[in-house]
């Protein structure tokens, strides 16, 4: 008799427990419990960027509603991230089921490098982010702008190779000082200076030339250090010779 009720209870527990939990699943299943209705989504971004990525999430949620009214049971999350790969904007993704009617994704957005200003329509400047793959994303107006460096120029727009270079310059700059990203306010380029670029508080122009661009920040570096110890103002930095530095001062 022991035995048999050892028996019994084993069988409630893993045949008649499983049976109840999966009828009463399907039973909310059926009442649509399980319907998603609610998809967050969760950014990585700087503080400095986070203006950029809010149009590009509103277009995100547009075309993830209609997974919106789906069984989470049923949906694939294959189908979800067909979508996040094809937003060029997005460099990283995670997605995941929140039980028991949303879903969770987290977005880590490409950082973005400088932007390429674009021509005023309707008094509103507008601005096309570029990567720092060189990719050029869907424009922004000023307001969502990120506070990056800005390049002119169709030949930007145009040329792929044109902006990886600009990206080069801006990564070869140092990670604090008066040379770093976040003290420049434009990049440019020509056929004969090459690249260079304008610091903002100082409105000095530093030429670049086509490569060497680590070398020649290094160079630059000292230089700006040189003149700031002896109170020198200079307006114009030629870093694109072979061994030295030209210094143009005020």
């Amino acid at each position: 008799m022991f035995k048999l009720n050892r028996f019994l209870k084993l069988a409630a527990t893993f045949i008649l427990l499983p049976a109840v939990v999966l009828l009463s699943l399907f039973s909310l299943e059926q009442q649509g419990f399980f319907k998603v209705d609610q998809i967050k989504i969760n950014v990585a971004v700087k503080a400095s960027q986070k203006g950029f990525v809010r149009p590009y999430i509103d277009s995100l949620n547009q075309r993830l509603e209609s997974f919106k009214g789906q069984s989470l049971w049923q949906l694939s999350l294959n189908n979800v991230s067909k979508i996040l790969k094809a937003e060029p904007w997005i460099t990283e993704f995670r997605v995941s089921r929140a039980w028991p009617s949303g879903l969770e994704i987290e977005i880590e957005p490409h950082q973005v490098a400088f932007l390429i200003q674009a021509k005023e329509i309707k008094g509103t400047t507008e601005f096309f982010p570029v990567t720092v793959s060189g990719a050029v994303l869907q424009k922004v107006d000023s307001r969502q702008a990120p506070s990056v460096a800005i390049v002119r120029g169709n030949e930007f727009l145009k040329n792929q190779k044109i902006r990886e270079g600009a990206v080069a310059v801006l990564k070869s700059l140092p990670a604090d000082g008066k040379l770093h990203s976040s003290h420049v306010s434009e990049v440019g380029y020509d056929k004969k200076d090459g690249y260079w670029i304008e610091l903002s508080q100082t409105n000095m122009k530093i030429k670049y030339g086509e490569d060497q661009f680590e070398l020649k920040s290094n160079r630059v570096s000292q230089v700006i250090e040189y003149l700031e110890n002896r109170d020198l103002k200079a307006r114009v930095i030629d870093a694109n010779l072979s061994k030295k530095v030209l210094v143009r001062l005020h």
